[in-house]
């Protein structure tokens, strides 16, 4: 899920020399799809549509762990692959009316409206200010620098840290 900057994710994918066919969700409908809860996710669905393998939380495919647990399922026959379901962390999927404001951003970026997609995502968080997937599309929007090529999780924990001391 990236909607703010699908080709800068393509070319991490790129960079990493990966093989294998990857997907970018800029609606948002994999949320709801496969009922996932944070990003980054890795998902390996077969020529069928199954879902063998879903990692929710933290998947990297410059990780090696990562990478070679997609690139095992590759080489296996289908049907000694078996689907599995790792441990999410606490954020969560843009639901409700904070939901529908998510989405009318994504359509804003979509039409090259990156303001517009800012208002709606800040609204979308108002309503559900624990959630870390709005908040993020919100900062790799406006600080993309923290995002691409790298994403700067320091920098995600010191604004986290800045927000909750505005707030006291």
């Amino acid at each position: 899920m990236d909607a703010a900057a699908p080709g800068k994710a393509r070319e991490l994918y790129q960079k990493a020399g990966v093989s294998f066919v990857r997907g970018i969700d800029r609606a948002d409908m994999l949320f709801e799809t496969l009922d996932f809860e944070v990003v980054p996710n890795g998902f390996f669905v077969d020529e069928n549509g199954i879902v063998r393998y879903a990692k929710f939380g933290g998947f990297e495919v410059r990780d090696d762990t990562d990478r070679a647990a997609i690139e095992g399922l590759l080489a296996k026959p289908l049907s000694s692959v078996s689907a599995a379901k790792a441990s999410t962390t606490t954020a969560e999927a843009p639901s409700g009316p904070a939901g529908r404001w998510f989405r009318l951003g994504v359509r804003a970026l979509e039409r090259g409206d990156k303001k517009t997609a800012a208002q709606h995502w800040r609204k979308a968080l108002e309503l559900d200010p624990a959630n870390f997937v709005i908040r993020k599309q919100i900062w790799a929007l406006e600080h993309p620098e923290q995002f691409y090529p790298a994403i700067n999780a320091q920098w995600q924990r010191e604004q986290l840290a800045k927000e909750r001391a505005r707030k006291d």
